[in-house]
């Protein structure tokens, strides 16, 4: 009977043992996915954070070509460029600013200074027309110049016709830097916009994201890139 209740006793122990070895495995098998999967979980709800949007890629700017009209411009990094012209007040989407209301021509390319907002807002825009009377009247400036303004300049090795013009309405201002020339049978119209709101109209005032000088420099050490190049457009990197 001793013996019987020795052997019972013994069997219990492994019993009892083996039961906690299967406890203890047990609950490392739940603990490891817990840990591993908590992670995988965090990592999948998390969004990848997406690059920032610009219209050319990360690095140095790239050329944008134009077969049709044989012109070439750099497109700096951050830049947006867009295939026509935003209407905004005061600023319309007319191929080139303050065209008449019967005018002749294509919006070709517009450029968008990074940080641009409702507030101030800087623009590069190339527009060109073939119609004969826009060819005609191309360098005239129109009513808006500034007086003593009327000046010339050479771009890519071309004359241009430049002047400044400004517009004001309802607290909205626009300033623009215009330049203009007849090449190979059309007009070219290349324009540097800063338009927006008057920052006091806002309570509190309103901060603009640049200033129009700080604008206008950068949007001329833009236009220095431009070239009329037939034979540059194998090398685009931009799409057509």
């Amino acid at each position: 009977m001793k013996a019987q209740a020795t052997q019972t006793s013994m069997t219990r122990g492994r019993r009892m043992h083996t039961g906690a070895r299967i406890a203890c495995m047990a609950a490392a098998c739940i603990a490891l996915p817990a840990c591993s999967g908590g992670n995988a979980s965090k990592a999948a709800s998390s969004p990848p954070r997406a690059a920032a949007a610009t219209s050319v890629a990360s690095g140095s700017s790239r050329a944008f070509v134009n077969n049709a009209w044989g012109f070439r411009i750099d497109v700096p990094t951050g830049w947006t460029l867009r295939r026509d012209f935003r209407s905004a007040y005061l600023a319309n989407a007319a191929w080139k600013t303050f065209a008449a209301p019967d005018s002749q021509g294509e919006p070709v390319l517009s450029l968008t200074m990074p940080g641009s907002n409702r507030i101030t807002d800087a623009e590069i825009r190339i527009g060109a027309s073939r119609a004969p009377a826009e060819v005609q009247r191309c360098t005239a400036p129109p009513s808006a110049v500034v007086a003593g303004s009327i000046a010339a300049q050479r771009i890519g090795g071309v004359a241009f016709a430049t002047f400044e013009a400004r517009d004001a309405a309802m607290s909205h201002r626009l300033g623009v830097h215009a330049f203009r020339a007849v090449h190979d049978g059309a007009c070219y119209a290349i324009d540097l916009l800063v338009f927006g709101v008057n920052p006091e109209v806002y309570d509190p005032p309103a901060t603009p994201p640049f200033s129009d000088a700080r604008a206008f420099d950068a949007m001329r050490a833009v236009i220095r890139t431009f070239a009329f190049d037939q034979s540059a457009a194998s090398a685009s990197t931009a799409a057509r």
